[in-house]
């Protein structure tokens, strides 16, 4: 589809609803872009021009051909048509014809159009001639001229035109559009099939493709220079290996193949987003050296590879031994065994590999790749949306997601994560710095958003939105801040991915709803903007970070001890949020919001909420340490205040705090899993302080 844009948003594939994904974003001009999408296996691809002042390949300003599409959308489409054609050089009378008749409805002002682009005179002379539909060789060159001046003819453009060019093939170069597929396994498992395949298959991302059986194929055989026959392809291991001389020999003749080769035809294709599918490859050597009659040492081998350009993804074909022997009877039953466990430790850098079952019908071994290339090339493209995102602490762990840019969006994705460590703080204080002085586009590229937290998050992202991600200590679940175009945090998504975190996030909706009422200033819930299942929307709150986040502050103190007693009534138990805890609460400029209420509860003893912060603090901060809770009265005069404060809104005693400390402890240790490292260690520490103050 041809689409003429007002103000592209270069990171709308971040709203994408569910179902589509993106496979390829190709900056094919300075004003255009070719976007490839996919949905249920079927292609669609969207040619967006975004020139409102007319300076692109084509040079139709696209905001007045908008304001007239609203008027006449036939006229407009016969406008942007002619200039495309003209721009092309194509001749096609059935497409000449078309354009005709689209500007049949108001020829004048179909010229008055065309002089945007063309000028009064030529305009004049693209209209004059009704009668032929293609318009005249010389009057066709004229217009491409004026085309090429328009975009050039003044020094300003002229530089800016090259500029622009000069940029946009240094990111071709530095981040091919292409991809090279190595497909690989032991004979019998369907290697040939799948490589022919493959092109047809992945069609829609990619403008052209190669396909090679073994290496590049830029030096005639080395058997033909010396007047060798072809070997029987179907009995490989039948002639006796090279000497030692003659192994060197070939190894280094094919190693130049496949180094010229590789550049020449790999390295240049994926620049120009081509597919390259290539069997075996220079690694087959390692793995089955007596098929290329080679003795050479396979750490050379492995050596040698490192610097051939490598494969974006091997696909690695695996089958029982019993399916290959029916398959390739040629070649042992050990021999087979030995390749398959070898492909199948075989690291290639930088490369995704993956096993597919061979052994599966034809069909479901290429809709498998298929989903295995499509994957690798939606994650491509979605990590280089825009400027991109920086993988925290690494691409191959990654905890946080974080925009690289602009300035203010990168330092506003920081506030993913809050520190409550010094460690940590010294990290965040450092990325606020990288990300206000710019250089955190400096930093590598990691992927992009989680395909399954971006699909939750899309519908409640505006326009020029993104995201900033970070990973929680709970599987499968992510928070998600929604970042404007001006830098501002505009909401924060809690997103579950399993069935466990969907229920947890309706308990924490249920419990703001339900409980947050019962807090009062300057302690508060946070305001829920939507709740769908697997995402739990929030109002985004501007904190700041705390020098001594396990200090519990007297004020939060006393307004967790009035919500106590406003839902106890008088009574034994009332509410506990459930985690409040130094990394759960926030010091916004009109007060204090606690964020974590998947826990909360109404039958909690006095003083839960209190313990757990001061308990939690003192078990993975360190602070306050596990000696204060045996102190007959704690020796931090913050602790004090905290516990006094508490009891005076809660209506108890402050001295039987010890007595209630016991009572936390053996609850808390209901809600953890000792088989979970984490929680385990909470469990013992709570066991010792249970001991200790006994």
């Amino acid at each position: 589809m041809d689409l003429v844009v007002d103000g592209l948003d270069p990171i709308w594939p971040l709203r994408l609803p569910s179902g589509w994904r993106l496979c390829q974003a190709l900056h094919y001009d300075i004003r255009g872009w070719y976007w490839v999408l996919d949905r249920d296996g079927e292609t669609v691809a969207l040619d967006t021009v975004d020139d409102p002042d007319g300076l692109g390949r084509d040079g139709v300003p696209t905001d007045r051909l908008i304001d007239l599409a609203e008027r006449s959308p036939e006229l407009a489409r016969a406008v942007y048509l002619t200039a495309k054609r003209i721009r092309k050089g194509l001749k096609g009378s059935a497409e000449w014809a078309h354009i005709r008749q689209l500007a049949g409805s108001a020829p004048g002002e179909y010229q008055r159009a065309l002089s945007w682009t063309f000028g009064d005179r030529v305009a004049s002379l693209l209209d004059s001639d009704h009668e032929r539909a293609v318009p005249p060789d010389e009057i066709m060159e004229l217009a491409r001229r004026v085309q090429w001046l328009r975009r050039r003819g003044t020094p300003n453009r002229l530089i800016g035109s090259i500029s622009a060019s000069t940029g946009r093939w240094y990111g071709r170069l530095r981040q091919p559009t292409g991809l090279f597929i190595l497909v690989v396994g032991p004979d019998g498992s369907g290697k040939s099939s799948l490589a022919e395949a493959l092109p047809a298959l992945c069609t829609g991302p990619f403008r052209r493709w190669k396909h090679f059986h073994w290496r590049p194929g830029l030096l005639p055989r080395a058997g033909a220079l010396l007047g060798v026959p072809l070997a029987d392809p179907s009995d490989p291991h039948a002639r006796a290996p090279h000497g030692v001389l003659a192994s060197l020999a070939s190894l280094g003749y094919h190693w130049l193949d496949f180094f010229v080769g590789g550049w020449l035809r790999i390295v240049l294709t994926k620049t120009r987003s081509g597919l390259i599918v290539m069997e075996r490859g220079w690694w087959d050597i390692a793995i089955d050296p007596r098929r290329y009659r080679i003795g050479a040492p396979t750490a050379l081998v492995r050596l040698l590879g490192r610097f051939l350009p490598q494969p974006d993804l091997v696909i690695a074909l695996e089958a029982p031994t019993d399916v290959l022997m029916a398959r390739k009877s040629e070649i042992e039953r050990v021999e087979l065994e030995r390749q398959t466990r070898a492909w199948r430790s075989l690291a290639v850098r930088h490369a995704k590999q993956v096993s597919l079952d061979a052994a599966r019908p034809e069909a479901e071994v290429r809709t498998a790749a298929r989903e295995e290339v499509f994957s690798l090339l939606t994650q491509r493209a979605f990590s280089r949306l825009g400027q991109g995102w920086v993988a925290l602490p690494s691409s191959s762990s990654t905890r946080w997601l974080l925009p690289r840019g602009p300035r203010a969006t990168a330092r506003s994705g920081l506030s993913v994560y809050q520190p409550v460590t010094f460690v940590g703080r010294a990290g965040w204080e450092a990325g606020r710095i990288l990300a206000t002085t710019g250089l955190f586009r400096l930093l590598p590229r990691g992927g992009g958003p989680p395909e399954d937290v971006r699909e939750l998050v899309a519908p409640y992202m505006p326009r020029r939105a993104t995201l900033a991600v970070m990973r929680t200590n709970h599987a499968n679940r992510y928070i998600a801040s929604v970042i404007g175009p001006g830098g501002e945090v505009l909401s924060v998504a809690k997103v579950a991915l399993d069935e466990a975190g969907e229920t947890a996030l309706g308990a924490e909706a249920n419990g703001i709803e339900t409980y947050g009422k019962l807090l009062s200033s300057p302690l508060r819930a946070p305001r829920i903007l939507e709740h769908a299942p697997g995402v739990l929307l929030l109002e985004a709150v501007r904190w700041s970070a705390r020098l001594r986040p396990w200090v519990l502050p007297r004020d939060v103190a006393r307004g967790l001890g009035r919500a106590f007693a406003v839902s106890s009534n008088g009574g034994n138990s009332g509410l506990a949020l459930g985690d409040v805890a130094p990394w759960n609460l926030l010091q916004a400029p009109d007060g204090w919001v606690l964020i974590d209420w998947e826990d909360s509860r109404v039958d909690a003893p006095p003083f839960y909420d209190l313990f757990h912060f001061l308990v939690q603090g003192a078990i993975l901060l360190r602070r306050p340490t596990l000696r204060a809770f045996t102190e007959r009265t704690p020796s931090a005069s913050w602790m004090r205040d905290a516990i006094r404060g508490y009891a005076e809104e809660a209506g108890r005693p402050a001295s039987t705090w010890r007595q209630h400390l016991g009572d936390y402890l053996r609850l808390s240790m209901r809600n953890l899993d000792p088989s979970d490292a984490e929680q385990a260690k909470g469990v013992a520490a709570r066991q010792r302080l249970l001991r200790s103050i006994a």
